[in-house]
């Protein structure tokens, strides 16, 4: 039977999309720009263009399919008011569409960050979720108490996965940015350089979703997905200008500055006395001032998923195909910190 994969232009879902050609299986890709559709029907995709905040356009795209793969959401620098439209509200739609569709397997991908900004040693599914003012962090935690509400209320068949920072080919926000600063010498530790990432290469992730919509038992479940391993920002710093051959940062400044700052921007922009990217935002100093391992027994148990890409091979690929993005030139969006 069709899967299908919303947010199938996006980082995550293109690398679905691929997975599933690859495997031979029938996909549908939900697609929001008519202008990136043709890169699907060119495949053999069945395309179907709408947006997760188009009701009827979702209940056409949830038609006679056995799996839906739910990758869309907005990322990067909306308002809180776009997060909980898209990532909440366009849930929800996506949810009621599929009440009326028989009932196929939704895999919806949050991310660990519902677990909030604090040292986690080790994270596991059944940690409470933090509210972290993190607006793209805070609407994951409500999207997945209504996933459990409409499977506990309306018996829809649901797999929740809590990927950590998923880096690979395609990704144009998280590891260029890490990369930029890297290079730039910009980079700084916050509290440590020995802060455990929560690392996941795109190829596990897509593997763990392709799992979860295979495994019966998933249901109504949730799972971690990394690499399973406890790789500092210390290793992964050093480890990206070794690639790059310039400096390893040295450089770290304490928790309070970078959080104090952060708090600032916040204030000023929500008086709409300023109007620019802030220099240090919740996710950076989630990423870079706390330590988190994260414990994946739960999915190598019930979905027999094994991470294949450790971050040695993993971030020399991901830079490779960077520069071939930009000619030569490390194609790199704005500094961490």
């Amino acid at each position: 039977m069709t899967t299908l994969v919303t947010g199938a232009t996006g980082f995550v879902g293109s690398h679905v999309v691929e997975e599933l050609l690859g495997l031979g299986e029938p996909v549908r890709a939900l697609v929001r720009d008519p202008n990136k559709a043709d890169r699907w029907r060119q495949r053999g995709v069945e395309v179907v263009v709408a947006d997760v905040t188009d009701p009827q356009g979702l209940r056409a795209a949830v038609r006679d399919v056995g799996v839906i793969h739910h990758c869309a959401a907005a990322v990067g620098h909306y308002t809180k008011q776009q997060f909980y439209a898209v990532n909440l509200e366009g849930f929800r739609n996506l949810l009621e569409a599929v009440r009326h569709a028989g009932q196929p397997r939704v895999v919806f991908l949050s991310s660990i960050n519902v677990l909030g900004t604090r040292n986690l040693d080790p994270a596991t599914e059944e940690t409470p979720c933090r509210r972290s003012n993190d607006p793209a962090a805070d609407v994951k935690i409500e999207a997945e108490q209504l996933a459990l509400e409409y499977s506990q209320r309306h018996g829809l068949d649901l797999v929740i996965l809590r990927p950590g920072f998923i880096y690979g080919p395609g990704d144009q926000r998280n590891l260029p940015k890490l990369v930029e600063a890297i290079r730039r010498g910009t980079f700084r530790y916050i509290g440590s350089r020995n802060h455990v990432v929560p690392i996941v290469h795109v190829s596990d992730v897509v593997q763990a979703m392709v799992r979860a919509a295979r495994v019966a038992a998933a249901r109504g479940r949730i799972y971690n997905i990394t690499d399973g391993s406890r790789t500092t920002i210390g290793e992964l710093a050093d480890h990206i200008a070794g690639l790059l051959g310039c400096p390893p940062p040295r450089k770290t400044i304490g928790y309070a500055l970078p959080f104090a700052a952060c708090v600032m921007f916040e204030v000023l922009t929500r008086l709409k006395l300023y109007r620019g990217v802030s220099p240090i935002q919740r996710p950076a100093l989630r990423f870079l001032g706390t330590s988190r391992y994260v414990d994946i027994r739960r999915a190598r148990t019930d979905l027999g998923y094994t991470p294949l890409v450790g971050y040695r091979e993993g971030i020399a690929a991901t830079l490779r195909w960077l520069e071939e993005q930009d000619h030569g030139r490390t194609a790199v969006a704005s500094p961490v910190v």
